[in-house]
């Protein structure tokens, strides 16, 4: 169980790394990067080596003075992370204000979900709900009415659909319980994550692949396949929270900070917070402590009644034994493994060695893993049939 677990860490700490910068997931992976040339079989190393041993007093002096300089910005940046650090919890502690301000989730989403999620489902049901969503109501007709999907008349003339529950009744019951949960995520990814843009796209890879994932394995296993995809697609939704905060309160302390040490004419200290940036350890550590229990809050936050799927992210977020774990919640985790694996492998992360041992610790399912090779977890399924 504990090369197990090892294992498992090790894939969990590269993925982490790779959501925030590609160099730190081949860093966290121990890959060797082509073009960049180790420091000691570069032609320059042996000059410096020897430059360094001619002028080691004057250079030790310098060194000293850099280091000063270092653990100057260091505490700086330190009391900078403090002051965005108590915003954030201050955050995570009150739901309504995360959810609302935050993450911006719209009220009706949580009964757009439990609708899709039952038998007795319309499309007249859903209208209205979707309608008092303007942006996933623009969505929808942007689907519709797209090159690849739009309708066309007897003689080949383009129809607009300009009519909402046409809209939906042309997307389908089926197509629209992948499509909203998808397009609710994905209006909840921040906008601007700098100096990490590639976030937004490699959070959206995992967390798609993860739902497509979870669903096959559900349907396998005999899960509940709805309740498995809509858990896979929100279950990352913790580091959307982070992320946004983060980036948000970094901003509005060091702005602060600035125009506070330039008011005390703190000349030191305003160069010094010139020189620092979001920090790559700090955001990561928030990742890996707070993101998975900020989902749980956030799925219990919706309070849905009829979609099932808070206490399964309460056992995955709580890292229950497999055992012990309901079904829907294995599918998670097994999803999850799946996902991480495909992910990682796309970016050369992880070889077939360490893939083996890795999925073998998930229990997957007889046949699972066969079926799973054959799916893509790049795209929603979205089927429209030939008029």
């Amino acid at each position: 169980m504990g090369e197990n677990q090892d294992i498992r860490k090790d894939i969990d700490y590269r993925l982490y790394n790779l959501l925030m910068r590609l160099d730190k997931g081949q860093e966290a992976a121990g890959v060797e990067v082509e073009g960049k040339v180790k420091a000691e079989q570069s032609e320059q190393f042996n000059a410096r080596r020897e430059l360094l041993e001619i002028e080691v007093l004057a250079k030790r002096d310098m060194e000293l003075n850099k280091r000063s300089q270092m653990n100057y910005l260091e505490s700086v940046s330190k009391i900078v992370h403090d002051e965005v650090f108590k915003r954030i919890q201050d955050n995570m502690e009150d739901m309504d204000k995360l959810c609302e301000q935050v993450l911006q989730i719209d009220p009706e989403i949580a009964q757009v979900l439990e609708l899709l999620s039952v038998r007795a489902v319309s499309i007249a049901k859903l209208e209205p709900l979707i309608n008092a969503i303007p942006w996933m109501a623009a969505d929808i007709f942007k689907l519709v009415n797209s090159p690849k999907h739009r309708k066309k008349d007897r003689l080949g003339k383009v129809i607009k659909v300009e009519n909402l529950r046409m809209a939906l009744s042309f997307i389908g019951i089926d197509n629209l319980k992948i499509l909203i949960p998808s397009m609710a995520f994905k209006r909840w990814i921040p906008k601007v994550t700098d100096p990490y843009p590639g976030f937004k796209h490699k959070i959206w890879e995992h967390t798609l692949a993860t739902a497509l994932s979870a669903q096959r394995i559900a349907q396998i296993a005999e899960v509940n396949e709805n309740q498995a995809y809509v858990l896979g697609m929100f279950h990352e939704v913790g580091k959307l929270a982070i992320a946004k905060m983060y980036f948000k309160f970094y901003d509005a302390v060091h702005r602060e900070a600035l125009m506070e040490a330039h008011k005390e004419q703190k000349r030191d200290e305003h160069e010094a917070l010139t020189k620092i940036g979001p920090s790559t350890d700090f955001w990561f550590s928030l990742m890996w402590n707070y993101s998975l229990p900020l989902s749980k809050k956030v799925i219990e936050h919706l309070n849905m009644k009829r979609l099932f799927i808070a206490s399964a992210m309460d056992e995955f977020a709580q890292n229950v034994p497999f055992n012990d774990m309901s079904p829907l919640a294995r599918v998670l985790v097994q999803g999850n493994a799946y996902a991480k694996y495909r992910v990682l492998k796309s970016y050369k992360l992880i070889n077939m060695d360490e893939a083996k041992d890795y999925l073998k610790s998930f229990k997957m399912p007889p046949g699972a893993l066969g079926s799973l090779k054959t799916l893509d977890v790049r795209v929603l399924p979205l089927s429209f049939e030939e008029e």
